[in-house]
């Protein structure tokens, strides 16, 4: 689906790629839709799981958000090409868009957390996780495997940048 897109991705195409019969598809799925809906909320699972044990696991505030963003980060490397569709206009179950809700709020939590202890900028904590979100899931749209950098290094580096900011030292004032 990465190279041809999800609109353009028929149900030829992924059996071809799978290695099975339009068959077998059909027997486990109606549509193409439910296969990247699938596969969505399997890694959607795996997130809220890796975000729980964050929580319950590292004490400091400070590490968990760094930990969360870097968690979110690896699962959007690792399902680039669903993550990718997704990201568009994509009509998602009920159940699918009140996971996300949840993962969202979870990750929310993370962040009020920070602002409470000082540890996060003291901005809403919702636009704040949604900056974060977005900035994570953005590079679905761009990061190639075979590009200059690993993934790990681009965790690294969008761990980093949500964790610090763009800004070195002080920010100027705003004018008015």
């Amino acid at each position: 689906m990465r190279k041809k897109g999800y609109a353009n991705t028929s149900v030829d195409d992924i059996t071809r790629e799978l290695g099975f019969t339009k068959g077998v598809f059909y027997y486990y799925w109606k549509n193409k839709r439910e296969v990247v809906q699938e596969i969505h909320d399997r890694a959607l699972k795996v997130m809220i799981e890796r975000l729980d044990r964050v929580m319950t696991e590292e004490s400091s505030p400070a590490i968990r958000i760094e930990v969360a963003i870097r968690n979110h980060v690896e699962a959007v490397l690792a399902n680039g090409s669903i993550i990718a569709v997704l990201l568009g206009n994509f009509d998602f179950s009920e159940e699918t868009l009140e996971g996300r809700r949840a993962y969202a709020r979870r990750f929310q939590e993370l962040i009020e957390e920070g602002v409470a202890t000082g540890v996060a900028r003291d901005l809403d904590p919702k636009v704040l996780t949604y900056v974060i979100l977005g900035l994570c899931n953005s590079v679905a749209r761009w990061y190639r495997p075979e590009g200059r950098h690993s993934a790990e290094e681009i965790r690294d580096i969008f761990a980093s940048f949500a964790a610090d900011g763009w800004r070195v030292g002080e920010r100027p004032k705003r004018r008015t």
